[in-house]
């Protein structure tokens, strides 16, 4: 008999897809717990621990984003992966900003699945990255990139936007535009940790040509700010917020 390797709660409305993933994953040596809709998988989590909820993104009724923030209000360190056949990408957006590990595409592959369920079983506590920019294919691609790993992304696209998220969402980092209208990145860091002077960092991020001396000089002024130059290598952002916030974060 295989040693268990982890409890997962496996959600969706297609009977077949659960029968048939339940055997997948059982055979992987997984104990596997279905549930047919969103509010079955509420009970499940409120009954027992899972080290992972694999969750349809569209369901009937409920769908798994709604259904993942009720089981945030219940146990809030639940681990959910979102997967998906169709192109959502409102609800992908939603379920990264409330913090989904990732999001997986149907039919899955099976072996991307699998190291998906291990390494989101293994992270430990997920930062919340508010990342504030006029360009939205950045913004995409670090909720992309963040959001994979098990953290929780938020996009603003303005100040204005910025700060209103900060009335909703406490952050751990400001990923945060140079020149944010209306006002700029800087003012915004200002006026966020004014608020939440828990927020571990502020990178600031700009144009070579942006970053004049005046700039630099006001730069240094701040604590827990930092500063990159664009274009910005993905990579290197992971290893700088990975040195600032230290491991357990990230």
């Amino acid at each position: 008999m295989k040693d268990v390797k982890g409890r997962i709660l496996l959600v969706d409305d297609n009977e077949e897809f659960l029968d048939s993933t339940k055997d997948v994953l059982e055979e992987e040596g997984y104990q596997v717990v279905t549930a047919g809709s969103g509010e079955e998988a509420i009970r499940e989590v409120e009954l027992a621990d899972f080290d992972v909820v694999l969750m349809d993104i569209k369901m009937q009724g409920l769908n798994g984003v709604d259904t993942f923030m009720e089981m945030k209000k219940r146990k809030s360190g639940v681990k959910v992966i979102m997967c998906t056949a169709y192109i959502v990408e409102n609800l992908i957006r939603r379920a990264l900003e409330e913090g989904a590990c990732a999001v997986l595409n149907k039919p899955f592959d099976m072996d991307l699945l699998f190291r998906t369920i291990v390494k989101v079983g293994q992270s430990g506590s997920p930062a919340t990255i508010l990342v504030a920019d006029r360009d939205n294919r950045f913004c995409l691609e670090v909720q992309r990139v963040f959001g994979s790993q098990g953290h929780r992304v938020v996009i603003a696209h303005d100040g204005r936007d910025a700060l209103e998220k900060a009335e909703t969402y406490s952050f751990d980092v400001l990923l945060l535009d140079l020149r944010l209208p209306p006002a700029d990145g800087l003012e915004i860091h200002r006026q966020i940790r004014a608020k939440q002077p828990a927020t571990h960092t502020t990178i600031i991020v700009g144009h070579p040509d942006e970053m004049d001396s005046a700039i630099q000089q006001e730069l240094r002024k701040e604590n827990g700010l930092t500063t990159m130059i664009r274009p910005v290598d993905i990579t290197q952002l992971q290893e700088l917020l990975a040195e600032l916030c230290g491991a357990r974060r990230l």
